[in-house]
């Protein structure tokens, strides 16, 4: 408990954040002091709501309302008053079964567990993906798509696939293309992309048609900076319609195009992917200015012992974290063993 909280405040505050979390409504005096387990007048309720307020804990959203949280009156009550007893079971079971749903390969099981997140919270779900850089290569195609045109695919040991099509100076025949895709194949196999990169950023480039020099030049042109570059991937926006007050506070401009241009998302993402169990966010001081009124309960995910990427979902401060902590926890740790099984 923080040195803010008394045994008393910390029940009154307990009270008023359940009760908005339950009726998003604010409580009033005579409301909390009939809920508490102490029986306390309701001045003395007031007088705890009223230097609440003044630190920061609640708010009064006009004159004769009672009063509802801020963004710091929930994180205290995450932090400090929500007992583990107070956090629902999650039928892992069930879980396990609707990720097995998806394709054998790890981006479709990282979009099946962003669609189930949301589809069980009723909140976003979102996932951030391990930058293709760290994948394994486990196959190379190269496929013509015209005289001057050729797709380069890389298919990673996790079934992950990355395709660029590039333009050639020079028509390639399917044999010097067989050729060059042969050379990559038996030199990085087994490599990361991004040793596949460094190593052929440090050959002499070439205007040959010998394979080595066909393949540096487009492994050149396929591998940028994208591919140090994680993806997200998001579900069940629509969810945030539902919320009064985020409506209220007309903020959907804002938290949509969050979405659309995700690097701070992204980031704020990875920060949690680094860290072992849960993490809760909320408000700005966690989280991106347009999605102060937002929560994010997140998680990371591994494979073997290895963090890669983070998953969670986002939704209103108003919450129920009883619900949504255990179930990020359940999703961050089934996904990992099934990452894990596919990473083997």
């Amino acid at each position: 408990m923080t040195k803010d909280l008394t045994q008393r405040g910390a029940a009154v505050l307990d009270v008023v954040v359940r009760h908005f979390i339950a009726t998003g409504q604010p409580a009033g005096s005579v409301t909390v002091a009939g809920l508490l387990a102490e029986k306390i007048s309701s001045a003395t309720v007031r007088n705890v709501m009223a230097e609440f307020a003044k630190q920061g804990y609640l708010t009064q959203p006009h004159t004769s309302a009672g009063r509802m949280p801020t963004a710091r009156g929930y994180v205290a009550y995450v932090k400090h008053l929500m007992r583990h007893g107070d956090l629902q079971r999650v039928d892992e079971r069930r879980i396990r079964e609707r990720l097995d749903e998806a394709q054998p390969e790890l981006n479709a099981l990282l979009q099946r567990a962003c669609s189930v997140l949301s589809e069980m919270t009723h909140h976003v779900g979102v996932v951030l993906v391990p930058p293709p850089a760290e994948a394994d290569i486990h196959h190379v195609e190269l496929v013509r798509l015209g005289p001057d045109r050729v797709s380069i695919v890389f298919v990673t040991s996790v079934g992950m696939v990355h395709t660029r099509t590039i333009m050639f100076e020079e028509e390639l025949g399917e044999q010097a293309l067989e050729a060059a895709a042969d050379f990559i194949r038996h030199r990085f196999a087994g490599q990361t992309l991004r040793h596949l990169r460094e190593s052929i950023g440090d050959t002499s480039t070439s205007t040959s048609s010998h394979p080595e020099a066909i393949a540096v030049r487009l492994v050149r042109r396929s591998l940028g900076d994208a591919i140090y570059q994680p993806a997200m991937y998001v579900e069940g926006a629509f969810h945030l319609l539902d919320s009064p007050e985020l409506a209220e506070r007309a903020t959907f401009p804002e938290i949509f195009a969050a979405f659309e241009e995700r690097s701070e998302l992204s980031r704020v993402l990875a920060g949690c992917g680094t860290e072992l169990g849960v993490r809760v966010l909320i408000g700005r001081a966690g989280l991106p200015a347009s999605l102060g009124g937002c929560a994010l309960v997140a998680a990371g995910y591994r494979f073997g012992p290895r963090p890669v990427g983070a998953l969670g979902v986002l939704g209103p401060a108003r919450m129920h974290y009883e619900r949504t902590i255990p179930m990020v926890t359940t999703m961050a740790r089934v996904t990992s063993d099934m990452a894990t099984k596919l990473c083997a």
